[in-house]
């Protein structure tokens, strides 16, 4: 069957939203024009223009797409949890995967950086980790009966932010073992084997 035109359009949309998502990471938000966006795409120019207003508007619209994607997807991961030790297990988990090399990793700290020139992308940016956080406090709330869930969740998401931008710079840091320290920021439990010895993720701590 012949795609419609609306399908037609639909999907020249993501072909330039998924291009410009890689040369923000590949090349930094700066870098980033209509004809690059184009001949990634494997697009005419003139159809970057008939899909958005101006360069900075796709990618916004491309990068806000990628971070709304994330938030999902770990939201989704942490309420198939119940028990807030394996919650942690699971977010370390996820955040393992944001390494120096990967595309997202980058994609997200510029989009940190360009949020602070561009008030539509802070302002839509700002909204969904306050979703993230809202979210995750409800589920500290309900899984480790935390009285200051609120508070709990802006420490620990933004304690997350912050081991990955420190393993920007320094990949050591993915040898520190941080499981204990995280499951006590949430009132979980700290696990141990069946000889009563604590969980080697906490060795070393005391």
């Amino acid at each position: 069957m012949t795609p419609t035109s609306a399908e037609r359009g639909k999907e020249t949309r993501v072909r330039l939203l998924d291009a410009a998502s890689q040369l923000i990471a590949e090349e930094g938000w700066g870098a980033v024009t209509t004809r690059k966006v184009a001949d990634r795409a494997g697009l005419r120019p003139g159809l970057v223009h008939y899909h958005f207003s101006t360069v900075t508007d796709l990618l916004i619209d491309a990068s806000l797409g990628e971070v709304r994607h994330e938030v999902e997807g770990s939201l989704a991961a942490l309420r198939r949890e119940i028990d807030p030790a394996a919650g942690v297990e699971q977010v370390l988990a996820m955040a393992e995967g944001y390494t120096p090399d990967d595309q997202l990793t980058v994609l997200f700290t510029e989009v940190l950086l360009a949020a602070t020139r561009h008030p539509r992308l802070r302002t839509e940016l700002a909204a969904l980790i306050r979703e993230f956080r809202a979210a995750l406090a409800d589920w500290l709330r309900a899984s480790a009966g935390l009285d200051d869930a609120e508070a709990t969740a802006v420490v620990f998401a933004a304690l997350l932010d912050g081991l990955v931008l420190h393993r920007l710079v320094d990949p050591s840091l993915t040898a520190q073992p941080i499981t204990g320290p995280l499951r006590r920021l949430v009132g979980a439990k700290e696990s141990t084997d069946a000889t009563g010895t604590k969980d080697a993720t906490d060795a070393g701590r005391g």
